[in-house]
């Protein structure tokens, strides 16, 4: 009896390290389709990439082969990548140990399948994706981790048209820049912010007529920088900032 119970013991033990099994320390590119399909038959039992990962291809619609992931130890990204409209295969991805980059997807509907994710370690990225219209996906993101550039970036989505998504997020270790988002009106979607441990900078954003969302912002560690935001005609939403670290910069042209 004691002898079964052992062998039970052990088989469940061998089961679990089968389900959750770390791999590719060096990282993965995929390029193709079929590297995406074929992902699960190629490293059987992979749930955790310790190293990073790239998406960038003109031919990838369909990340389903990845829904085994539930962390990626790296940086990833997401990028160039001309057919994809949804992340459905990342749902289960809880941890980025890098930054998260998705950039120039230009049919790209949404980010909801992030869902689950809790931590980017990182910077997060999110640039120049033309369908994109808010950053649903990231309710459980509470901190955005140090950078050596930008804390957390979002420029260039020219169809966004609210920040909904971000709700729980109250620090930023880094630099905050939103920049260059067409049919942006406001910031609602920071409200929980409170910290900025960079520079905040906002920039060219057209349709942008108020601050409100920041109305929570007590500190910047560095630059407040207002720029070339052509119908932003006061600064309403910034009453509870009391602490800016550097230079404040407010201007109506680009230079």
């Amino acid at each position: 009896m004691k002898k079964l119970i052992l062998l039970i013991v052990y088989a469940i033990i061998i089961q679990a390290s089968v389900l959750s099994q770390e791999c590719l320390p060096e990282g993965i590119i995929f390029s193709t389709q079929a590297q995406i399909d074929s992902f699960q038959a190629d490293f059987p039992g992979c749930t955790e990439i310790t190293g990073y990962v790239t998406i960038y291809g003109g031919s990838i619609s369909d990340l389903n082969g990845l829904n085994s992931l539930v962390s990626i130890g790296g940086n990833v990204e997401i990028i160039y990548n001309d057919e994809l409209t949804s992340l459905q295969g990342l749902n289960n991805l809880t941890n980025i140990g890098g930054n998260l980059t998705v950039r120039n997807n230009y049919l790209l509907l949404s980010l909801e399948e992030l869902g689950n994710l809790t931590t980017i370690n990182g910077r997060l990225i999110i640039e120049s994706n033309l369908a994109l219209e808010n950053l649903a996906g990231f309710e459980n993101i509470t901190s955005i981790g140090s950078g050596s550039f930008y804390g957390l970036s979002i420029d260039g989505n020219f169809s966004l048209i609210s920040l909904t998504g971000l709700e729980n997020l109250n620090s930023i270790q880094g630099d905050l820049y939103i920049a260059n988002n067409n049919l942006l009106a406001n910031l609602s979607g920071l409200e929980n912010v409170t910290i900025i441990g960079g520079h905040l900078e906002i920039f060219n954003n057209d349709s942008l007529i108020s601050l409100s969302g920041l109305n929570n912002l007590i500190s910047i560690a560095d630059d407040l920088k207002i720029r070339a935001n052509d119908v932003l005609f006061n600064l309403n939403g910034l009453e509870e900032l009391n602490f800016i670290g550097r230079d404040l910069y407010i201007r109506g042209d680009y230079l």
